[in-house]
């Protein structure tokens, strides 16, 4: 039995990346190794958190569905975020599988399914926190997850704390999206083993009523 493809993306989805001179000064103190923090990174000039559970998330998910990484970023950002989610390659094993805006010789302005390699509409599914960075056709893919800011910078809350000038987390978003996942991998495959020819993972979709926020 084929599994369902799931397209992820990267910033406010998985991680939230800000360039190291856009920190508050509440926030500085995480330039320093000594923070309590083990998903925080300091990559040349940006530093990136991971979104809490995402470790866990990859290694669930991909005994459910072929993940791919998809994100507006360059090729060389994509490659950086790639490796820190997955450093073994354990989950995007091979170069297909990471998909940024540069590939297929053009910038795309919106994201598309056609992109990703051996998928099609009827055995994917998007996670993104921007209905608009997509295409219309892909859109009935699409589960928009709430997005994660942990960092000050573009937080659209210019008087409200960040989490990192909090010294807090989000808790249990991505859990609970998991479980989410499940369900639906759990009704696409009954119904494949009724229809093995006839099953469109965007009818499942529709059980869950608005693509904004089913997790």
């Amino acid at each position: 039995m084929s599994m369902l493809h799931l397209v992820l993306d990267l910033d406010h989805t998985l991680l939230h990346t800000t360039q190291l001179c856009n920190l508050t000064p509440e926030e500085d103190y995480l330039k320093i190794g000594t923070h309590p923090h083990r998903d925080v990174f300091v990559l040349e000039t940006v530093i990136t958190k991971l979104r809490p559970f995402v470790w866990r998330f990859l290694d669930e998910a991909s005994k459910m569905f072929e993940l791919y990484i998809y994100t507006k970023g360059n090729r060389y950002y994509a490659g950086l975020m790639a490796a820190l989610l997955d450093p073994r390659k354990e989950y995007f094993p091979s170069s297909s599988r990471v998909i940024s805006c540069e590939d297929h010789g053009i910038v795309r302005i919106y994201k598309s399914l056609d992109a990703v390699v051996g998928c099609n509409y009827s055995n994917v599914l998007i996670l993104d926190d921007t209905e608009a960075a997509w295409t219309k056709e892909s859109r009935d893919n699409l589960i928009v997850v709430e997005k994660y800011c942990f960092f000050r910078h573009k937080m659209g809350l210019p008087k409200c704390k960040s989490h990192a000038e909090l010294k807090t987390d989000e808790c249990g978003y991505l859990a609970a999206l998991l479980e989410v996942l499940k369900v639906i991998n759990r009704i696409f495959c009954d119904e494949l083993a009724i229809n093995p020819s006839g099953v469109d993972v965007r009818d499942v979709l529709q059980l869950f009523g608005n693509n904004s926020s089913r997790g």
